[in-house]
């Protein structure tokens, strides 16, 4: 057996010819019938059932929701996880189809469930295929759930016990009624209604399909749905809503001159949107619209929280309405574990999760769609448009990232680099500030920021930089780049 524990990042445990099992705060991903097969999911299950059994206050109850996507063999993946929920004596509520993510946190909380399993890698690549946990108050596991689950796992491994098993397949249960109603009372129908917008929806062949088009249609919506067919292979391109995977929605919108074009990862959690022009949105400018809608039009009050990879135009907006500002490390759970804990109004990461007050401490692309169609009942407005009001607040600011992907060899001296880097000023510009929280960026006096941050998985640095100016902020990535390349 071996066991490594990095902090609350991941473990990772493999016994005799089972696969080696990675679990951070999201769950464990790998790749299909490699190191992601039924065996293991079996064996993950049976430690989050022994974590239930033992009477854990991160996972009271007695019922386990088991949801999964429409990657290749999910639907086996899923069926196999709940039968050893069955077979341990605990309540097991299969979903009867591909669900988004989302829907599996909303029935944890609306089942009163002890947690939950999602079958999905959400935007990775096909090969892939994952087992996120769910906690009970419907958002992604907290770190001190992960850590009883290590545990148990650890001692499930240790024993040499088998997984309870049976053969009998648990009754289908139809998970989307209470989450759909949920989300048609989030938002103003009426006024989506009266917005006569046309819309173009694209799930990328992921397991959102038919739920938001479904919605929009019954409201009146006309609604054209794009690569909405199951395909495992996602059409040659990443389940993953930014710009480069997008330009069938692009063209989509373009072609029956839509309004606007609203978009999904695999497991429908994150959103992305073009306008009605089909140029891309990122989630800067959709957080921004969001909050402004909500302080706006819907008079909600609250913290905000962006992780370090987000515009700054957040600051701004915030301090335009008195609104306290938390920047936090990337990931979604760093948003969630403070929407636990605080009056939290949004949270957004740059990749397209967005978490909004009153709904669960989750990211919900479904949810953020209807709201941003919401934002433009309420202006009467495009999204286009509603970038300029942000922009009109605030300043423009623009983005540029850039994956540099390294030898293994030089990812220590490239590591000791960003971690030690110290200046006052960078390319000719004077810096005011150096933050550390995650990676390293350099804050600009001009406002610009840059942002090296090196991963903890794999040989490759992510260059984040945002200025007045697209071609500013790619200067800056270049600049960014440069330096890491010299090593």
């Amino acid at each position: 057996m071996s066991l490594e524990n990095k902090g609350m990042d991941f473990m990772s445990v493999g016994f005799g010819g089972l696969p080696t099992i990675k679990f951070g705060t999201d769950g464990w991903r790998g790749v299909i019938a490699d190191d992601f097969t039924v065996a293991g999911v079996q064996m993950a299950t049976q430690a989050l059932c022994d974590l239930v059994k033992s009477g854990s206050e991160f996972a009271p109850g007695d019922t386990i929701i088991v949801g999964y996507d429409r990657r290749a063999q999910s639907e086996v993946f899923g069926p196999a996880a709940a039968r050893i929920v069955a077979a341990n004596g605990l309540n097991v509520i299969l979903t009867d189809r591909a669900v988004s993510s989302p829907m599996v946190s909303w029935a944890c909380v609306e089942r009163k469930a002890a947690a939950g399993i999602m079958i999905t890698a959400s935007h990775n690549p096909p090969i892939f295929n994952g087992f996120k946990i769910k906690g009970y108050f419907g958002g992604s596991a907290i770190p001190e759930m992960v850590k009883e689950l290590e545990n148990a796992l650890n001692a499930l491994l240790t024993s040499g016990r088998a997984p309870a098993l049976t053969t009998d397949t648990p009754p289908l249960t139809d998970l989307t009624p209470g989450y759909l109603d949920h989300c048609r009372r989030f938002v103003d129908a009426d006024r989506i209604k009266a917005g006569a917008f046309k819309v173009v929806v694209d799930p990328m062949y992921g397991s959102g399909a038919g739920f938001l088009s479904g919605i929009l249609r019954e409201w009146g919506v006309e609604v054209i749905e794009i690569r909405s067919e199951r395909n495992p292979f996602f059409g040659g391109v990443n389940p993953e809503p930014i710009d480069k995977n997008m330009q069938a929605l692009f063209d989509a919108v373009r072609e029956h001159k839509a309004d606007v074009g609203l978009c999904m990862d695999g497991d429908a959690d994150r959103i992305g949107a073009c306008d009605s022009h089909g140029n891309y949105v990122d989630c800067h400018r959709l957080i921004a619209i969001l909050l402004r809608h909500l302080v706006e039009q819907k008079q909600e009050t609250g913290k905000v929280v962006r992780t370090v990879s987000v515009t700054r135009a957040i600051d701004k907006l915030c301090a335009h309405y008195h609104l306290d500002m938390i920047e936090v490390p990337i990931g979604f759970k760093n948003i969630a574990d403070l929407m636990l804990k605080e009056d939290i109004l949004i949270g957004g990461e740059e990749s397209g999760g967005i978490g909004v007050k009153g709904n669960i401490p989750e990211r919900d692309g479904i949810l953020m769609a209807l709201l941003i169609l919401e934002a433009m009942a309420f202006a009467g407005k495009r999204l286009e448009d509603l970038v300029e009001d942000v922009f009109a607040i605030t300043g423009r600011y623009e983005f540029a990232r850039r994956d540099l992907h390294l030898k293994l060899e030089k990812m220590p001296a490239v590591l000791a680099l960003v971690k030690g880097y110290e200046a006052s000023e960078f390319g000719g510009s004077a810096i005011a500030h150096i933050e550390k929280k995650d990676g390293t960026r350099l804050d600009f006096a001009n406002g610009s920021w840059l942002l090296l941050r090196p991963s903890g998985t794999e040989p490759v640095v992510r260059v984040y930089a945002e200025g007045s100016t697209q071609e500013l902020a790619q200067s800056l990535v270049a600049q960014g780049v440069a330096l890491l390349e010299a090593i």
